[in-house]
């Protein structure tokens, strides 16, 4: 992970550890991440992407059908805004990977807003391009 600010709030942490343990593909680390009740919104769906996953069992078995073949990912952090009460976080991130599958690069710029729970995200809004996630990503959902 490339640009992230090294004197961040404990909820900030928490929120980068979902790029930590993509970028790892530590998918016990990152089901560790989330609430059991967790929601991962993604407000602009594409056509491969459903408008949300409900709960840590559904957002780990989709990010590591969609991540396990990839190659090279990398996260690069441009913002990370944290509330007052500490329990929103929002980070402004780029990734850049190669779909294992085609071996086409996909790049996407994304808005991220974390709601976390103590140690824990029980809840990800998303915003990405869905036309482009859908060119990327067609070929294996």
């Amino acid at each position: 992970m490339i640009g992230a600010p090294s004197d961040l709030a404990p909820s900030a942490e928490v929120a980068l550890g979902f790029h930590v343990a993509l970028e790892a593909k530590d998918f016990e680390a990152f089901a560790d991440l989330w609430t059991p009740d967790a929601v991962n919104e993604l407000p602009f769906h594409s056509p491969v992407s459903p408008p949300a996953l409900d709960g840590r069992e559904a957002i780990v078995a989709d990010y590591r059908a969609m991540i396990t073949k990839r190659k090279d990912l990398q996260f690069t952090i441009h913002s990370v805004i944290v509330d007052e009460s500490a329990e929103h976080v929002v980070v402004e991130f780029s990734g850049r990977s190669i779909i294992g599958e085609t071996g086409t690069v996909y790049k996407q710029d994304y808005i991220g807003v974390f709601t976390v729970e103590g140690t824990r995200l029980s809840r990800l809004r998303l915003y990405a391009d869905p036309q482009r996630a859908a060119a990327a990503l067609k070929a294996i959902r």
